[in-house]
Order: structure tokens, then C-alpha cells, then sequence
């Protein structure tokens, strides 16, 4: 089960990683940022897939989602310069706890 988690763990960094490059692809026009991308994307998906052999699919793609939704803010805040509002940060802790509640009792 350990295993599993570190394979939602990749998944979910490959996906942080091309959903960060997403902007500057320019409309994947731009090479190497597409390219890492689509890799990205591609990677995610395959070891998300690895994971659920382990982990519910409820609680794999809910940790996986919500941890997207949480990064993916915080590195348009910090690598692109966009605004993070106390409402959002409110939400974002509101997510945070919704999913230690759900991997901690389940579904």
C-alpha cells in the first residue's frame, strides 16, 4: 500500500510539472515546453494507473485532483505572478482537509 502511494505521489508530481509548463507552451507552440507537457501528462496517467491496483479509485483520483488543485495556484503565484485572494486560500485549506479526511477514513 506504501508503494501505491508513492506511485500516486509521482503521478501527481508529473502532473504538477506539466500542468506548470502548460502556460508557457504558448498553445503548444512553443517545443520543449509542449514536449515536457505531453510527457508529463503521459507519465501521470501511467502511474496513476499503476496505483489504483492498491488504492480505491475514489480516494486515488480525489488526492490526485486535489492536490493539483492546491499546487496549481500556488505556482501560478509564485512562477506567473497571479493573485491569490484570502477567500482562495480559505478554499485551499478546505480541500486540504477534505482529503486527509478521506484517506484517513475512506470512502
Amino acid at each position: 500500500m506504501a508503494f501505491a502511494y508513492f506511485l500516486l505521489a509521482v503521478s501527481i508530481g508529473c502532473e504538477m510539472v506539466a500542468a506548470s509548463v502548460t502556460t508557457s507552451t504558448k498553445g503548444f507552440t512553443v517545443l520543449k515546453p509542449t514536449l515536457i507537457c505531453i510527457l508529463g501528462y503521459g507519465f501521470s496517467y501511467y502511474f496513476f494507473g499503476l496505483c489504483l491496483s492498491d488504492i480505491d479509485l475514489s480516494v486515488g483520483y480525489a488526492t490526485w485532483g486535489a492536490v493539483g488543485t492546491i499546487v496549481t495556484p500556488i505556482v501560478g503565484y509564485f512562477v506567473y505572478k497571479q493573485k491569490i485572494t484570502k477567500i482562495g486560500i480559505f478554499s485551499l485549506i478546505l480541500i486540504i482537509i477534505s482529503i486527509i479526511t478521506l484517506n484517513l477514513f475512506g470512502w
